[in-house]
């Protein structure tokens, strides 16, 4: 059974790494460990749903919790399940004439030994589908929960208990044990949270010259143009940002509309969030909660600031007391039509339930906003195809999504990540399992043929290379295996006979 560590000594770092160097997590080990996390997993379903529900109030809509929490999981192992032994297997590439006979190949070599530090929001889903990955790629793995969802925590230290604690360790405490484990020297770190603290991890492992994946966050907005069905569309929206209480890194931070349909749009949302979540005591039953009362405050200060927008549904004071509702965790669904561009709705992440709605009169004039910030983490489009093609050739963003939101997470073959300050590398599927593999490039050359770029300071034999390095690509790869033998022949023996009649005399 794996280990809860109070803490990581480098006793216990050496102890890993050499497993992993010694051959310890084989191919068969890892599908072992694998395929005993998927069956813990399904056997703590119900303490899972439980532990998710005192952490961020989730008990009135399992449904939810269970595609958006777990359901995630499971698929992330049957993926790696399926795919483990083609991406571990040697990737073979070609090689250049001049550097014939030889044979070369990729392969995927773990990297030692991988800290996953997780977060609160998706407690399980963005700790252990890292953990996945990392597995996979045949590291051994140190997995820090966020201190925020403390059972959550607890779950997951006795799920990753039952795996082989020579590679995986579960250790628990709060941003002091977060601060010693990334000074430490482990091979890779993968944290997941907000960009504040992914700088700290950036610049402590760059003492140690540490690779590192951040999964971070952002503003990730939703282009929505007339010409598509606007019913349909907004109910997309609607559901994508009011998920596990808007808590959600990919979520529609916020809304850009074209002028000429922002009525229609407005009034489809509406009607969208009072039909699945409905307003005051309603939403109360439905909605997650905020997972702390500093979270709840802080949504609520944004929507009680001069923002200068107009509350179309919900807001602070729809509940009889501001506090109550914070108490309490809960945040109105809320919807803002134009609040100032320097409010705080619109100059941070919400990470909340509420959705700011920006008019503008032209996708270019949408596109300009959307660049003049930091690049998102993910852009939706709900548009005709001119403006989508418009969208994907002007902007930068870990993902787009084209007619959804939020999708992107659930299918394992899409790399999952951000760029600049919405991320480094990609997790999920192949990518992941190669983020946390060292790609060791390995030549097989042999001895009994002679090699004629050898000779330093030969002028004969640098015409020669540069001859060849100037020959079209297509014309090589048209030869085909016989052209390039005997191709290699004449490059041999032209280098010698040029070599002889251009080499000075003595």
């Amino acid at each position: 059974m794996a280990m809860a560590d109070a803490k990581i000594t480098p006793e216990v770092l050496k102890e890993m790494r050499g497993f992993v160097m010694r051959g310890g997590t084989s191919i068969e080990f890892r599908i072992e460990q694998l395929e005993l996390l998927r069956n813990i997993l399904r056997e703590e379903k119900d303490a899972i749903l439980a532990a998710l529900d005192k952490d961020l109030g989730l008990g009135a809509d399992e449904a939810q919790a269970l595609v958006w929490q777990l359901c995630p999981l499971l698929l992330d192992v049957n993926d790696a399940l399926d795919g483990i032994r083609d991406w571990s297997a040697p990737k073979k590439v070609a090689t250049p004439l001049a550097l014939q006979p030889a044979s070369c190949y990729v392969e995927a070599q773990p990297k030692g030994v991988v800290l996953v530090i997780g977060a609160w929001n998706y407690p399980l889903n963005v700790t252990i589908n890292p953990f996945i990955s990392a597995l996979a790629a045949g590291n051994a793995v140190i997995v820090k929960p966020s201190e925020l969802a403390p059972e959550s925590a607890l779950i997951m230290q006795k799920i990753l208990g039952r795996l082989d604690p020579r590679a995986v360790r579960v250790v628990l405490g709060g941003p002091e044990v977060s601060r010693e484990l990334v000074a430490s020297p482990f091979d890779h770190i993968a944290y997941t949270g907000s960009g504040r603290v992914g700088k700290l991890v950036f610049e402590a492992a760059a003492a140690n010259m540490i690779p590192v994946t951040l999964e971070l966050g952002g503003k990730s907005p939703v282009l929505m143009c007339g010409g598509i069905n606007i019913a349909e569309a907004c109910k997309r929206v609607i559901t994508g940002k009011f998920v596990n209480c808007g808590q959600t890194c990919i979520a529609p931070d916020y809304l850009l509309v074209e002028r000429s349909v922002k009525d229609e749009v407005v009034a489809q949302l509406k009607a969208a969030v009072q039909e699945m979540l409905g307003e005051g005591t309603a939403a109360a039953k439905r909605m997650p909660r905020m997972i702390n009362a500093q979270a709840a405050n802080r949504i609520l200060t944004a929507l009680r600031e001069a923002h200068g927008g107009k509350v179309e549904h919900g807001g602070p004071e729809v509940l009889p007391s501001t506090e109550v509702q914070s108490a309490d965790r809960f945040v109105q669904p809320t919807i803002v039509v134009d609040p100032s561009k320097d409010s705080l709705l619109m100059q941070e992440e919400i990470f909340g339930p509420v959705l700011p709605i920006l008019t503008v009169a032209s996708c270019d004039e949408a596109v300009s906003y959307i660049n003049s910030k930091p690049k998102p983490l993910a852009v939706y489009v709900f548009a005709p195809q001119a403006v989508v093609d418009h969208v994907m050739a002007s902007t930068s963003s870990g993902s787009v999504v084209v007619g959804d939101v939020m999708v992107q997470r659930g299918n394992p073959s899409l790399p999952f990540g951000g760029i600049g300050g919405s991320g480094i590398g990609r997790l999920q599927g192949v990518s992941g399992f190669e983020e946390f593999s060292n790609k060791r490039s390995v030549m097989h050359r042999p001895l009994m043929v002679p090699s004629a770029l050898r000779l330093p300071g030969d002028a004969a034999l640098a015409k020669v290379a540069w001859m060849y390095a100037n020959v079209h690509p297509r014309t090589l790869k048209n030869v085909g295996r016989g052209g390039k033998l005997l191709a290699l022949l004449v490059f041999v023996l032209a280098c010698r006979k040029l070599g002889r009649f251009l080499r000075p005399s003595l």
